[in-house]
């Protein structure tokens, strides 16, 4: 065997024994099962990405975990929030105090932000409170009004009415005189309700009873 024939098969063994290592030998991690409550890290001494746990609503991540440690949370400071699992690394700001008129619906808290919605009979429309519409007499509430929407009205249907306007009141249903005993002497209208009234003959009817006990 020639010296270049050595050569070439002991850089064969070797390249082979290399390639059967790194194929035999399961690579090294540091990671560890990600789910939603993890978070990646790139570790700044040694440029490894971890997995740390997040933490829970109401703080925030002031140090991140190592391989050899796990992260630590801090509570959210006065004036600010994380709504859940995190891993910030600082807490978000509550938003400014309601102003004049809106009111507060939600508090700021660690874990809330705070809400502000107009009062009550009025809704939010370009960044100002309006009153709710009046639906007229003859017309009813069809939906009522919420925090961002006007109410919406409709007019009375037949046997229907509405003698008021309002902002939360359906058309009601015309009396139906025949069900109690009385006769009908002006019909409804969409804005009045029926006239009902006593005839001859059910005057005579009540007086006989009255007599009769």
């Amino acid at each position: 065997m020639t010296q270049w024939s050595f050569m070439l098969n002991r850089h064969l063994v070797f390249f082979l024994f290399d390639v059967l290592t790194h194929t035999l030998t399961p690579s090294l991690t540091t990671e560890k099962p990600f789910s939603p409550r993890h978070y990646h890290h790139i570790d700044p001494t040694t440029g490894n990405k971890l997995v740390c746990d997040k933490c829970p609503a109401g703080t925030y991540v002031s140090s991140h975990c190592t391989e050899a440690s796990v992260r630590e949370c801090s509570p959210c400071p006065d004036g600010t929030f994380t709504r859940g699992e995190n891993g910030v690394q600082k807490c978000h700001r509550c938003q400014r105090r309601c102003q004049a008129p809106f009111v507060e619906k939600t508090p700021c808290t660690s874990t809330t932000d705070r809400l502000c919605m107009c009062p009550l009979g009025s809704f939010s429309q370009g960044g100002k409170c309006q009153r709710y519409s009046l639906c007229p007499p003859g017309w009813g509430v069809r939906k009522r009004g919420s925090e961002t929407e006007d109410v919406r009205c409709r007019s009375c249907q037949r046997g229907t009415f509405s003698d008021v306007a309002s902002d939360v009141l359906r058309c009601r249903s015309h009396t139906d005189c025949s069900t109690l005993g009385l006769t009908l002497l002006i019909k409804g209208t969409e804005k009045t309700d029926s006239v009902c009234g006593q005839t001859d003959t059910s005057i005579d009817r009540q007086t006989d009873r009255q007599n009769d006990t």
